[in-house]
């Protein structure tokens, strides 16, 4: 009887979840559109719909048209019907949010931090964390979270990360954080760019697609991918490391043991770092080692230093090599370029999908895409946020393609 019972419920919760999830992508959807896409009964359909808007997860929306008979009634996920704190550590700073489920942060909390003090990490995290645990309090929506998605940079073990600074390694435990908030969240732990591709095929321009390559190109370089719809993390879990693929046998001394790594290479870090060399050795540039950031180096380079310029067109044609060969040897059917360099419209972006577009295989495919990430800077905190928005919507054993 209890075994009976247990698969009754589950039967239940998945069934909630396919509606969800067919709501979520089909705002406007009628009961008997539901019906007709996964085969259940209209009474079922119409007692799961009924639990998931007394739950606060959908809506009702207005009548619908019909050719005869009663009009169909519509209905809507309620965007701020659950919501998901997004926290995200890269080489940009901080930053942490509360989204909804249509993907947008409703408020955003962002912070510099030196990413060798471990303390001042999880000091900075903690001030996000309470920053958005207040506004959704002042907004009466507290009850509505149901997790913390956390994407941070590195190579990523349970809840320890190791990732490089120039060519030094550095560690981070975020247990002491997830032990502080363990009575108010349920945490999960991603790097970086795997829940900024996740977040892509979500919520932002890959939505519809199965095969993605998601590529983030800023202070550091790394690459997150689909593939059949599912994030891809290799059998250690550390899949999607670009800048670890040696692009040089007689390039520089990598950390990693090779030579020639497309990080060392061409990343923003490391671009810094030649032009930080470049100064100390008199080389003619209107950049100062007080100057050192991306936005100076790119804004430079568009007003003519050569120095910049020359870098600047070194990065792409090297960062072109590396996502060329990686599509393939992939054959992704979209390519997201994402990070503080690939905003839309942007001179990395730009030349980087000309390139790709130009060079690649895949590009001979009718659809073969190539895109900047429309998500921009909210591109970690929503990809964070989505490690547990998803869980509301997974089918993990329900297999039946639905029409709808």
């Amino acid at each position: 009887m209890e075994i009976r019972t247990a698969n009754l419920q589950l039967m239940k919760e998945w069934n909630l979840s396919l509606l969800s999830k067919l709501i979520r992508k089909n705002p406007g959807v009628s009961r008997a559109d539901l019906t007709a896409a996964t085969n259940l009964s209209p009474t079922t359909v119409s007692s799961l719909v009924a639990e998931l808007i007394e739950n606060g997860m959908v809506r009702e929306i207005g009548v619908g048209k019909s050719a005869a008979g009663r009009k169909p009634i519509l209905l809507e996920l309620i965007p701020d019907g659950r919501i998901a704190l997004g926290v995200c550590i890269d080489h940009d700073g901080v930053f942490v949010a509360p989204v909804n489920l249509i993907g947008q942060p409703l408020t955003k909390f962002e912070a510099s931090v030196n990413l060798a003090d471990s303390q001042a990490i999880l000091d900075k995290i903690s001030e996000g964390i309470e920053f958005s645990l207040n506004f959704l309090k002042e907004k009466g929506l507290s009850d509505r979270l149901v997790g913390a998605g956390i994407g941070i940079l590195g190579l990523v073990e349970g809840t320890t990360t190791r990732y490089l600074l120039g060519d030094d390694w550095h560690s981070l435990d975020l247990t002491p954080l997830i032990e502080k908030y363990r009575h108010h969240l349920t945490f999960v732990v991603e790097n970086d760019v795997n829940a900024m591709a996740l977040g892509e095929t979500w919520f932002g321009v890959g939505e519809e697609d199965r095969h993605v390559l998601y590529v983030y190109l800023g202070y550091g370089l790394g690459a997150g991918l689909i593939i059949d719809g599912v994030l891809y993390r290799g059998a250690y879990g550390n899949a999607g490391e670009l800048g670890h693929m040696s692009i040089d046998a007689h390039g520089p001394n990598c950390s990693c043991g090779l030579k020639g790594c497309l990080g060392p290479i061409a990343d923003g870090t490391h671009v810094m770092l030649k032009i930080a060399e470049a100064i100390k050795n008199g080389t003619p540039t209107s950049m100062t080692l007080d100057s050192l950031y991306l936005e100076n180096f790119i804004e430079a380079a568009l007003n003519g230093d050569k120095l910049c310029s020359d870098l600047l067109d070194e990065m792409i044609s090297n960062v072109s090599r590396g996502i060329i060969s990686a599509i393939n040897l992939l054959n992704p059917s979209r390519v997201i370029l994402g990070g503080l360099l690939c905003p839309p419209q942007h001179i990395v972006s730009e030349k980087l999908i000309s390139l790709i577009k130009e060079n690649s295989i895949s590009c001979n495919r009718e659809d073969f895409k190539v895109s900047a990430s429309n998500l921009g800077v909210s591109a970690g905190v929503v990809g964070s946020a989505t490690l547990v928005l998803k869980s509301l919507f997974e089918l993990p054993t329900y297999k039946k393609r639905t029409s709808l």
